[in-house]
């Protein structure tokens, strides 16, 4: 394979004097805490795109010497009327004030009848400001009044303040007014927001706070600086005012409290519990936090912290709690603890912990056996004691059917989801049923539903929770009556796929629905509609699709691209901007085509000239929809300030780093920070904005650095700020800066060199750069930047530091390890585990090494105990199999072989044998091999022979959905398609929907006999890798048939994915023009077009949307690899807007001749670091020596060209940050 179509095939899977302050100020040394926001995929994928070749260089040339920067002229603030200035400087003492921006255009814009204003100039009080005006005042007004003036603020009018959002983004801004705060108005404002938060009558209640969590944070670290000298008596009283900030509660502040010697102690350690706790703020609190809070009551506790009384105190804390804890309780301990409640009060127990509950129960005499055992259990109420360790009633008894059915469903509801939290607020709370719940709803259903002909409606209801485990066939059986009258139920069970599509088929015959759904029918299928057939959607009326776009919005996570399309289309009539005021397509709005929106860019313009951004501010959409809505909204502006990029929402995704000259100094810190709240930028925009904060705005000297100031850096920003001044921080401040940035989600975004220093700056603030060993709390400190340290540093982490150190190895980015980096982390494992014998690991150690358990020997885990393993079978479901099997494409010695693991996975799981001895494959069901999960690609061909008939057609569209397969495998599952469920010409369309990626192994005849009809079908088997020219040519021409390529719709092309590979050029150009413009955007994530492909395609978008010359931005990035077929003559002309617009995607699939022929120097200056490190090894090689000058400066940056290894390869970080979000891109495909 050529290093093009590997690129190929790997692409395809962001001060004056103050009166009695209640906080001193910041000190220097604080806990920064990294604003960990959930990223869009989509916005991800833009970029992982081009995360391809990214590449240490061939050596590189000397580089010239920086000139000093030259600071362009910035924003100033509005000019004021004389007259108002002079009456209300007093208030202010000077002038200074009124010369901030936002200051001055928030007066500028005020009436002249203006309380404020009349305030301010001395003629009403600026008591008779009400709230709702008072909120608006900007920060840097109120921090510059006069302390005669400050002192006249109301509690209400700072509670007002605080809670509008817009107010929190400056933290700068806060310190400054929280100093000159009296104690007792401050008392009076955290007492205001607690009653607020905390509805009375209601103790258990979440408080509903409006603060963000820095914000409550600050709050909290300030309240505890405070209170410094507070004795341990007195402190649970005066952390009773910040009780209802849980989010405050972060690891910095308790570790604050911890570390006075006064405050280390069991009150208050007991208040933390409570406070975090009787009320449910634990769910709301940080894991770190949980598991901070949890070691502070045990270390607070002392010896006596292994009693009963004091492990009741901990629930739901128990996040420090250890296997080995619970080992070295008595029996009598744990049955005291079990009556006691506390297992029924936990969010989750420790790895490993509940096969030692199971062990203490079963060995104590305080336990009934035998019959007896299964009547205990048979009390709903002892089975609701366990808590998550419920999962061991089976086990116990022998046979979960020996219970009875009501008891099986108690003991569901009690392990199933989340008993304390939320979904998706703990990481129990987040995991899929386990093995043992999965065997739970089997024995339900098994004994309510042995035949499923003949299941009522009520039993199906009866069964909710557990119906997720019906089997294909069950599903088939079940009659239409009884899908009619539980398909609420059934639509809440997370069908996906085949299943769906059969409960919906189920459901339509029962209803009698003839033709298309009506709004009201579709509205009874829930969840189930994002499988509704994209035929399905065709039929019904444009209007019912209009009036049921919330129903499919719920549902859109679980559609596929074409029914997205088919959706926006049939939902889209009239004016667009009419639509988007009355909500008629919004949801769907990321599928509209850009051209939509450019043919109403004057409408948008006018709509957004007076400022109102609201229509389109919470619209989900694409980089180019963003880009063109973006450059609308900043049409006419002379300023950009906090609050217009507020109320612009998602469109400031669109911003470029040129838009960052449009924000005033005064306004850069909080503008800064809500634009990187908003949207996910990349490497071109960030490194703009630390360059802005180091040459305009932080201290000249970083050792000057405030925590202020760092608290002003956003955590998205900070890898990017120079490592050589963030290496000269105060030492006071040094371990605050190295866990934001080990903290920073772009942290893994930026190149291995800059991870390298960030982690060489991490040591060195430790004392220990070179030589020392490192233990748990040096571990805690480098979070995510041991992941670039160097393998020697592994070396020396000791036995205190080996388990956070393997857990943070976990969160590293899936890459090919070398054999050393292997070495040191099998070595690590065995620091860890004191050299344990395999077969006495534990559970809670294979969970620490977790997703790097591979590196262990083969031997090793051969000889791991199967009931230890059987406990992790969710590693398994945690590899990124995709990223993996791409990583394995370009680099075949990339050495991330898990087969010894998943074969111990699948021993473990399923009881089968390893041994090589053994003459007669295991016969597995289809239920033990989804029990696999992504281990169910360890089954060997003779295993996967011997499944039966059944099973295995049962277990299709599951083996079909799973990556990693190798070629023999999906060559014999094809076989067992023919002959057990059907020739390739006798295969149903619900049975080509489930072959997935089995269907690569399908020949040029077997595609040709193919139905293709149906196109959601054809998408599920299109949309994998792994298909040659000769297989998409076929099963292209299969799917045309006579019919005429104009005829496709954009829906189809849409759906045809990967399949579109098999046109030739001139089906190319017959392509209809308004169709193509409509899917351009989807074909422009495909990589699987040919050179003259490309040109062919781009000619199709010259001639539905004009010369390249005049392509907007938004369009070069709309079309994305279409881009890749552009000449040399149109790369040249591109212009300074357009060469950063295209995406990382066409760079790496532009031919080497034409990139270097067609870039000049000037150009290739203008890229990205996700631009500059996609060109591949061959594009550049045929480069110029100024050229290549010019991609290692993009690539690297300024600060780090000069270190930037040379060019050896595919930087192994880079690729496989790229093929992580290949995995997501194919799944979005």
């Amino acid at each position: 394979m050529n290093e093009v179509e590997s690129v190929r095939s790997a692409l395809t899977v962001l001060k004056t004097v103050r009166r009695t302050p209640i906080f001193p100020p910041f000190p220097n040394r604080s806990e920064p805490e990294a604003d960990l926001r959930m990223r869009s995929a989509v916005l991800f994928v833009l970029l992982a795109a081009g995360l391809v070749a990214a590449v240490p260089r061939e050596k590189r040339q000397a580089q010239p010497q920086r000139p000093t920067p030259q600071i362009p002229a910035r924003p100033t603030a509005p000019s004021i009327d004389p007259d108002v200035t002079s009456g209300i400087t007093a208030a202010f003492g000077d002038t200074s004030a009124l010369t901030q921006s936002s200051v001055a255009k928030f007066i500028n814009n005020q009436p002249a009848n203006s309380s404020i204003i009349q305030a301010l100039k001395g003629e009403a009080d600026i008591t008779d400001i009400t709230d709702d005006e008072f909120k608006m005042i900007p920060g840097n007004l109120l921090t510059k009044l006069n302390d005669d003036e400050f002192a006249k603020i109301t509690s209400d009018q700072i509670v007002a303040w605080l809670l509008r959002k817009n107010n929190q983004f400056d933290l700068e801004q806060l310190d400054v007014l929280s100093v000159r705060v009296e104690q007792t108005k401050f008392v009076e404002v955290l007492t205001k927001m607690k009653d607020a938060a905390e509805p009375a009558g209601d103790p258990d209640a979440r408080p509903t706070i409006g603060l963000s969590a820095d914000v409550q944070a600050f709050l909290v670290r300030k309240w505890v600086e405070a209170n410094v000298n507070v004795t341990c008596d007195e402190m649970p009283a005066s952390l009773e005012k910040v009780s209802f900030m849980p989010r405050g509660l972060t690891p910095g502040n308790l570790k604050k409290l911890r570390e006075n010697s006064d405050q280390n102690c069991e009150p208050v350690a007991n208040k933390v519990l409570e406070m975090g706790g009787g009320r449910k703020r634990y769910c709301m609190m940080s894991a770190e936090a949980r598991k901070e809070a949890c070691e502070f009551a045990r270390e607070a506790a002392g010896n006596q912290k292994d009693t009963k009384d004091n492990l009741l105190k901990l629930p739901p804390f128990t996040d420090c709690l250890t296997a080995q804890d619970l080992e070295g309780a008595s029996a009598d301990l744990i049955i005291d603890l079990y009556d006691n409640d506390f297992f029924k009060d936990i969010d989750e127990m420790p790895a490993g912990g509940n096969a030692i509950i199971r062990t203490k129960l079963e060995g104590s005499d305080r336990m009934p056996q035998g019959a007896d055992l299964i009547t205990f259990f048979n009390n709903v109420t002892r089975v609701e004691k366990l808590g998550p360790a419920a999962v061991i009633i089976g086990d116990m008894i022998g046979d979960l059917s020996q219970l009875e059915v009501r008891a099986m469903k108690k003991m569901k509801q009690t392990i199933s989801g989340s008993r304390v939290c939320n979904q998706g607020e703990t990481e129990a709370s987040q995991q899929g049923p386990s093995k043992e719940e999965k065997e739970l709803d089997r024995k339900l259903l098994a004994a309510e539903m042995s035949d499923p002909a003949s299941v009522s409606a009520a039993t199906l209801q009866s069964l909710a929770g557990s119906l997720s485990e019906l089997q294909p066939d069950e599903i088939e059986n079940l009659s239409e009556e009884a899908v009619v009258g539980a398909i609420s139920e059934l639509a809440g069970e997370g069908f996906t796929g085949a299943d769906a599509r059969a409960l919906i088929d189920k459901y339509k015959s029962g209803a009698a629905v003839s033709g298309a759904l009506s709004a009201a029918q579709l509205s009874a299928l829930g969840s189930l509609a994002g499988k509704l057939p994209t035929a399905d959607i065709d039929q019904m009326s444009d209007a019912d699709v209009r009036s049921s776009i919330s129903t499919f919005a719920s549902a859109k996570s679980e559609m596929s691209p074409q029914q997205i399309k088919k959706i926006a289309k049939k939902a889209r009539t009239g004016n667009l901007l009419d639509q988007l005021a009355n909500d008629e397509i919004d949801p769907f709005f990321d599928a509209l085509p850009l051209k939509d929106l450019e043919d109403n860019a004057d409408g948008i313009a006018a709509d957004v000239a007076n400022g109102d951004y609201s229509k389109y501010s919470d619209l989900q959409m694409t980089d180019a929809q963003a880009t063109l809505l973006f450059g609308k909204m900043v049409e006419g502006l002379s300023e950009l300030d906090r609050d217009t990029v507020i109320s612009m929402g998602n469109a400031v995704a669109g911003a470029t780093p040129a838009t960052l000259d449009l924000i005033s100094n005064d306004n850069f810190p909080e503008t800064i920070n809500a634009l990187s709240g908003q949207a996910n930028f990349g490497s071109k925009m960030t490194r703009k904005i630390a360059k802005r904060l180091k040459d305009e705005i932080l201290p000249s000297s970083f050792a000057d650095l405030s925590q202020t100031d760092l608290d002003t850096i956003p955590a998205d920003v900070i890898p990017d700020m120079s490592t050589e001044d963030l290496g000269n921080v105060a030492a006071a401040l040094c371990e605050a800066v190295a866990q934001k940035v080990a903290g920073s989600e772009r942290l893994f975004e930026t190149q291995e060199i800059r991870q390298q220093k960030h982690s060489t700056n991490a040591l060195r603030c430790l004392g220990k750069e070179t030589s020392g060993d490192l233990g748990e709390s040096d571990m805690a400190t480098m979070g995510n930047l041991i992941c670039g340290a160097e393998d020697a540093v592994l070396g020396r982490v000791d036995a205190s530091g080996a388990r956070t150190a393997l857990e943070n190895l976990q969160n590293c980015p899936t890459k090919c390890l070398s054999e050393d980096r292997k070495t040191k982390i099998r070595e690590l494992f065995e620091t860890y585990t004191a050299n344990t014998d395999a077969s006495s690991i534990d559970a809670e150690a294979i969970s620490t090494i977790g997703l790097n358990a591979y590196v262990l020997s083969d031997d090793f885990i051969s000889a791991l105990p199967n009931d230890v393993v059987s406990q992790a079978v969710s590693l398994a479901d945690s590899v990124d199999v995709v990223a993996e099997e791409q990583l394995a494409v370009q680099d075949s010695g990339c050495g991330i072989d898990r087969t010894a693991m998943f074969n111990k996975i699948k021993e473990a799981t399923t009881g089968s044998s390893g041994s090589r001895r053994r003459r007669q494959a295991t016969v597995y069901t289809c239920t033990q091999v989804q029990d696999l999960g992504n281990a169910a690609v360890s089954l060997t061909e003779a295993e996967l022979s011997a499944m039966t008939s059944a099973e295995f057609t049962n277990c299709l569209e599951f083996l079909g959905g799973l990556t990693g397969w190798s070629t023999a495998q999906l060559e014999l599952m094809r076989d067992r398609v023919f002959s057990d469920i059907a020739a390739a010409g006798s295969l149903t369309t619900d049975q080509v929907f489930k072959l997935g990626k089995i269907a690569t192994a399908f020949t040029t005849t077997h595609l040709s006999a193919l139905d293709l009809s149906d196109i959601d079908a054809v998408y599920n088997i299109a949309q994998h890798s792994g298909y040659s020219a000769a297989q998409t040519e076929a099963a292209f021409t299969r799917y045309l048939g006579s019919t005429a390529v104009s005829a496709i719709s954009s829906e189809h092309l849409v759906g045809l994915s990967n399949f579109l590979g098999g046109m030739t050029t001139a089906q190319i150009a017959q392509i209809d023009s308004t169709a193509f413009t409509d899917s351009v955007a989807n074909i422009g994530n495909l990589t699987v077009f040919s050179t003259d492909q490309f040109t062919a395609l781009k000619e199709k978008a010259v001639s539905a949307s004009g010369a390249t010359s005049s392509w907007s931005a938004a369009t070069v990035t709309n079309v994305g690899t279409v881009a890749a077929g552009l000449t040399e003559a149109e790369l040249t002309a591109l212009t300074d807007a357009q060469v950063p617009a295209i995406t990382p995607g066409a760079i790496a699939l532009i031919p080497g001749s034409t990139l270097a022929n067609g870039l000049s120097v000037a150009q290739l200056n203008l890229l990205s670091m996700e631009q500059a490190q996609a060109v591949t090894n061959d594009q550049y090689s045929a480069l110029s020596t100024d050229q290549k000058a010019a991609v290692d400066l993009a690539q690297y940056g300024p600060d780090d060209v000069a270190d930037a290894p040379p060019r050896s390869g595919v930087s192994a970080v880079h690729a496989c940050v790229m093929l992580v979000f290949s995995a997501v891109l194919i799944r979005l495909l």
